[in-house]
């Protein structure tokens, strides 16, 4: 749950899946220079991708402001684009919206994983591991936030690539905001990771 002040940001909610850039728009966005072969556009994308992964790769490319070979786990993105822009009520308490019913229902979805639905929960869970430090951040790891000393592990929240996160804004709609924005640098308490087989 964020302020008031985060619901100004502008984020983009949608974005077509056809485009029609010339090839200099292309090699812009894609970070391609000029002297480079004629198949270095077609090497950021995979063979046999379905439509919805072709869509979910260039939209959150574009997003999060990385190359699109940098966006692989299509059931993790195909959840968070079904969700992103509704209200995810799933579960409420006297601060808000909880983002931990969103959490739970992610990684079931992306990893089959069962995590309980509350933040000191899931914080306490044996699946998952703890860590300090923004820079080791990587996709799909939690970020617990605290709002008072009363309520010491207040919400968690996921982190996406490039110092992007989903979060819900107070009426519990899902967007994707700026770690680094002063909100949630003030109230960031610890990471987590959900475990593998080689942290056994």
């Amino acid at each position: 749950m964020i302020n008031a002040s985060c619901k100004s940001k502008k984020y983009i909610s949608e974005i077509p899946y056809k485009f029609k850039f010339d090839r200099d728009q292309i090699e812009y966005a894609l970070s391609i220079k000029k002297n480079l072969n004629e198949d270095s556009i077609i090497q950021e994308y995979e063979e046999d991708l379905t439509e919805r992964e072709l869509y979910l790769k260039e939209k959150y490319s574009i997003i999060l402001q990385v190359k699109p070979s940098e966006i692989k786990n299509y059931p993790f993105y195909d959840f968070i684009d079904q969700k992103i822009g509704k209200p995810y009520i799933s579960g409420e308490d006297l601060e808000g919206v909880s983002m931990a019913f969103f959490v739970q229902d992610l990684f079931e979805y992306t990893y089959k994983a069962k995590l309980p639905s509350t933040p000191l929960d899931i914080f306490n869970s044996a699946e998952v591991k703890l860590f300090m430090g923004r820079p080791y951040l990587e996709e799909g790891d939690l970020i617990f936030l605290r709002y008072n000393k009363d309520n010491p592990i207040s919400d968690v929240i996921v982190y996406l690539k490039n110092g992007k996160i989903v979060a819900t804004n107070p009426k519990g709609v899902l967007s994707i905001y700026n770690f680094s924005e002063e909100y949630f640098q003030k109230r960031y308490l610890v990471s987590g990771r959900l475990k593998t087989s080689d942290d056994e």
